[in-house]
């Protein structure tokens, strides 16, 4: 059975064991916490998880720097925290940590007359690079990195599932996996289902937000054809809320909730 979070962030409460407490209380099987928390929170997590049905599903950056960093200190900084976060993450028995190659570095071709001084290729072949030291770490400690690729306004390097597929299929190592985020996917994808029954082999975790980065079931995606297609594929993962909340938490994730249970009950129709 599906298992569905939101990240922490969304939720009211001033500790974990409060938030777990409204997670569970709503009906929310997890909750997505940021790396950091992984570092610094473990006892506090691992405590919550004892006395709740809620789990850590997964964990969201939360780490300096980038996988693409052109400053080669902050690049070795985010590398260094992210096998760290992985070995937590283990501990914790999460669906992994995830991270984008990079985040508001570059755009791709979206705004002339700017132009980076970096080639596509440099900054693939400098993830490959960043990738392949986490996994020689991740492989010996635990964990997983789940990448995501990001919308072209906001990471030039991987934009669509099949570019992520491809790095992921050049590592060749099962400590790296992917994550979609169907808010990005409405961008970049020309068909959201077929692009997730495409690579639903790869997938280890979701990401769940509407087209105008609300809550699912307050803009136009359809949601029910994406997770028709994950459910034909054999995906029996988590899904994570992440997006803006603009109103009351406590009324609107709940609907969320029902909304997304509603959706993944649905057998969309194949045509007219």
């Amino acid at each position: 059975m599906w298992r569905f979070a939101v990240q922490a962030s969304l939720v009211p409460g001033t500790s974990f064991r409060e938030q777990f407490e409204l997670l569970a209380r709503w009906g929310y099987d997890g909750i997505e916490v940021s790396g950091a928390d992984l570092l610094h929170h473990t006892g506090e997590l691992r405590q919550a998880m004892q006395e709740s049905p809620v789990t850590v599903t997964s964990a969201c950056a939360g780490f300096e720097g980038w996988l693409v960093d052109r400053n080669p200190r902050a690049r070795n900084l985010a590398i260094a925290q992210i096998k760290a976060m992985l070995a937590a993450g283990a501990e914790l028995a999460t669906a992994g940590l995830i991270s984008p190659a990079a985040y508001g570095i570059d755009s791709r071709g979206v705004l002339p007359p700017y132009r980076s001084a970096f080639t596509l290729e440099e900054d693939r072949a400098l993830l490959i690079d960043s990738l392949r030291q986490i996994v020689e770490s991740a492989e010996r400690t635990g964990g997983t990195l789940l990448l995501e690729p990001l919308n072209r306004y906001v990471d030039r390097v991987l934009n669509s599932l099949e570019e992520a597929v491809s790095v992921i299929e050049e590592i060749g190592s099962p400590v790296i996996r992917l994550i979609p985020d169907f808010f990005h996917m409405n961008i970049e994808e020309a068909d959201i289902a077929a692009s997730l029954r495409r690579h639903a082999a790869h997938i280890g975790h979701v990401h769940l937000s509407d087209s105008n980065r609300l809550l699912p079931g307050r803009g136009h995606i359809d949601f029910a054809s994406g997770f028709a297609a994950l459910r034909d594929a054999g995906y029996d993962g988590a899904f994570a809320i992440e997006c803006r909340v603009t109103g009351d938490p406590e009324e609107l994730l709940p609907q969320a909730l029902a909304f997304l249970r509603r959706a993944a009950s649905q057998t969309p129709a194949t045509g007219p």
